[in-house]
């Protein structure tokens, strides 16, 4: 496990050291254009009545004419408010062209689908009804479309957690700002694989020659990255277009989402294993491809430790203690007397295997101090003790959901949005 991670680790650092006059490059805030093509932005809801008026606005403010862009939104069967809500918004912004299409509750990519079916603009952005899109987003977005030819077919943004507030939210943002950075290295060498519902923007006649989105998996927007690599077409990141996305407040709705999107990463994975270790599709094929299966491999491995190393001693331990009625005196006593009498050896470390964790964490602690630098955010001193409990206790629970998931990928459980 050590070894794997120390070559994932200096593997990004490589391509980074390859790329870094691009990372250095500061480029403007807003994006010129050439020109500006007629776009569509699909906003799915399902149960959004408290969050889909922000989004709305959000969408309604970006720094673009207003004739060159249409908003859908798409209100997949919600026994909320939302219906009324959205209604009240069209109403507040009756100088954009604003649609709504009420259906039956269908998934999310379905709800997209249906969209496809009437949308007029060349490209398409997907924005998710918790997310909150910057002005200039959509324009700089469109500008890495300009550069690029037009097997360029997803450009991603930079996600963001907006206020967060509890230490869960903490822990996620700082995990979100990693992601954006290693997406960022990994859209140089062509090897990202997610199309994010906060504010992806498609070229809309490929992704409908490819037939649409595909919701089997439970997240189309990892299935449709899939595909769009499985056909050699290309995703960028775009990162100078930021989008703040609500994330989960409550270690339940955390473990929901993250459920979902390991439940169906795995299913991606097995549709897509004849990418795996396939040379004919570059990095892609042989190294990312293999790492996200090998994700599932650190997730039994961090769960099966986790268990025999902690868990089972902290059971024998309690057992003791219930045989001899919590009579903890003896054991406090051998404990102390341990502690004040060992003639500490340090020739009984495993010097290679303390090596390799420490490159491990020397690596990760880089990677963050890195992410950080490239992402103009900071961390005050109370919230980078924060770190300790990300790359030790965080990644655990999300090896146990990824444990979880392929469980319930044997049991053929489904997973909805």
């Amino acid at each position: 496990m050590y070894l794997l991670s120390l070559y994932v680790g200096v593997y990004w650092l490589i391509a980074l050291i390859e790329h870094k006059k691009d990372f250095s490059k500061k480029k403007p805030e807003k994006i010129a254009l050439k020109k500006y093509p007629f776009v569509s932005i699909l906003i799915p809801v399902f149960n959004g009545g408290n969050s889909v008026a922000g989004t709305l606005k959000s969408a309604a403010k970006l720094d673009y004419p207003k004739d060159r862009y249409e908003i859908i939104l798409i209100n997949d069967g919600s026994t909320d408010n939302t219906k009324q809500v959205i209604l009240g918004e069209i109403k507040n912004h009756q100088k954009h062209n604003i649609k709504l299409i009420n259906q039956s509750n269908q998934g999310k990519a379905e709800a997209m689908n249906n969209a496809l079916k009437i949308i007029k603009g060349e490209f398409f952005a997907c924005l998710d009804a918790d997310s909150f899109v910057e002005k200039y987003a959509l324009r700089n977005m469109l500008g890495i479309f300009e550069q690029n030819d037009d097997k360029l077919t997803i450009v991603t943004p930079v996600m963001q957690v907006v206020s967060p507030k509890s230490v869960l939210q903490w822990l996620q943002k700082i995990e979100y700002v990693v992601s954006v950075f290693v997406v960022r290295i990994m859209s140089h060498i062509d090897t990202i694989y997610v199309a994010p519902g906060p504010f992806s923007i498609y070229r809309a006649k490929v992704i409908k020659k490819l037939g649409g989105f595909d919701g089997s998996t439970g997240t189309e927007d990892q299935e449709i990255g899939y595909r769009v690599q499985k056909h050699h077409l290309r995703i960028k990141q775009c990162s100078e277009a930021i989008v703040q996305t609500v994330a989960p407040k409550t270690i339940i709705a955390l473990y929901c989402q993250r459920r979902r999107w390991m439940h169906g990463s795995l299913l991606n994975i097995i549709k897509y294993k004849k990418l795996i270790f396939n040379r004919n599709y570059g990095d892609f094929g042989m190294f990312q491809a293999p790492l996200n299966m090998l994700i599932y491999f650190f997730s039994i491995c961090s769960i099966t430790f986790f268990g025999y190393f902690v868990v089972w001693p902290i059971i024998k331990l309690t057992k003791n203690l219930f045989l001899i009625r919590f009579d903890i005196m003896p054991y406090l006593k051998n404990f102390l007397d341990g502690i004040f009498k060992t003639n500490f050896k340090i020739i009984n470390l495993s010097v290679g295997r303390l090596f390799v964790f420490l490159l491990v964490i020397s690596i990760s602690i880089i990677l963050l101090y890195l992410a950080y630098q490239h992402s103009q955010d900071t961390l005050t001193k109370t919230k980078k003790l924060y770190i300790v409990p990300y790359l030790f206790l965080y990644y655990l629970f999300i090896s146990f959901v990824g444990f979880k998931a392929i469980f319930d990928v044997m049991l053929g459980r489904k997973i909805k949005w």
